[in-house]
């Protein structure tokens, strides 16, 4: 695992998983979460009185204060429940175990010993908005939530020798830190509160990105199209997400005829593992046959989980799974003996998983 140089690179580089190898930059910037509303005409008249769905509600709390943070033009927009995953039994066996191997623990130990305390337990949430996904030059904005901003800046200003040795380069002005790799990549970080930091990934990446991003402005709350379907998402769950359909991640699958507006969700991880996912096409007509497509194809899966839920909502195709632990450890297994026959039996990575 590379060092551990300041506390937001170990927060974004698991932020950015989802972004890292995805479509580069888009340089056309679209509706929110990426979707037009079913009814196009929808985006360019008052809501029709005719129709009897509410219309959705923006959302409020921290929920609304970090939609207020994020780009309106994100294509991916995640949020994780970092302290309730870590809590989960399935977190404790399978990732825990992992994180112990490596140099991770050193690494960790040196940080705690310089800046006073843990990352792993001073996070407790994250919310992400990025647009380039996949790409080469991700650009966006990661809302942190649980370190304090004192005792974090005073890291950063302590961990700058410790940058150096590895080749990246921190540097501070005021309530600003950019944080350098020795790649060129650089992340601005500021405080919104004394709890919440946004960093600001991609060109923006400087003072006055991280002053702007902090102030929030043009962003998904303003957006009808991303809040309708923001509120179809257990935003509760461990992990929630939403992909705009016009992101580059979907060419394949465009390739073949299926072409989504968006795909949403979310995971939620406890003891067991469960997925609700829609995704959202041009009618309910073609919902109607994808949802008939993917219970033909998925039946085979029918006896590996606990529930599997198939159907549509008018446009939307919805997927819901849920399995137990022990069902969970039944599908990685045979999922790694598949890749381990496809690679001659030595495995994705020798065998490991």
């Amino acid at each position: 695992m590379a060092r551990i140089h300041t506390l937001f690179a170990t927060v974004l580089a698991s932020g950015l998983i989802f972004a890292g190898g995805a479509c580069k930059k888009d340089e056309k910037k679209t509706d929110p979460a990426a979707t037009k509303p079913t009814d196009p005409k929808q985006a360019e008249k008052p809501a029709d009185p005719t129709k009897t769905d509410a219309p959705a509600v923006a959302p409020t709390g921290q929920t609304g204060d970090d939609l207020g943070l994020l780009p309106v033009d994100s294509e991916a927009v995640m949020g994780i429940n970092f302290s309730q995953l870590q809590a989960s039994a399935l977190w404790k066996k399978f990732v825990e175990p992992q994180m112990m191997k490596g140099d991770f623990p050193s690494k960790l130990a040196q940080f705690k010993d310089k800046c006073g305390f843990d990352p792993m337990a001073a996070i407790t949430s994250l919310a992400i908005g990025m647009k380039g996904v996949g790409g080469d030059n991700p650009d966006g904005v990661v809302v942190v939530h649980g370190a304090g901003k004192k005792q974090s800046l005073d890291c950063f200003d302590k961990m700058k020798d410790e940058a150096k040795k590895s080749g990246d380069d921190i540097t501070r002005d005021g309530d600003v830190v950019l944080v350098k790799s020795k790649k060129g990549e650089t992340v601005a970080i500021t405080f919104v509160n004394d709890t919440t930091a946004v960093a600001v990934v991609g060109p923006n990446a400087s003072k006055d990105g991280a002053l702007k991003a902090a102030k929030g402005g043009s962003t998904l709350k303003s957006s009808p199209a991303f809040v309708e379907m923001y509120s179809k998402i257990n935003t509760k769950a461990s992990l929630w997400m939403l992909i705009n359909g016009n992101a580059k991640v979907f060419d394949k699958a465009a390739s073949m005829g299926v072409k989504p507006k968006a795909v949403f969700g979310s995971v939620n991880v406890t003891d067991g593992l469960s997925v609700d996912v829609r995704m959202r096409l041009e009618s309910a007509d073609q919902a109607t046959q994808m949802a008939n497509a993917f219970r033909g194809q998925l039946q085979a899966f029918q006896s590996m989980v606990d529930k599997m839920d198939i159907g549509n909502d008018g446009a939307d195709v919805k997927v819901s799974v849920a399995m137990s632990q022990v069902k969970l450890e039944a599908l990685v297994k045979n999922l790694m003996g598949m890749f381990g026959n496809m690679g001659g039996g030595g495995g994705m990575g020798g065998g490991k998983p």
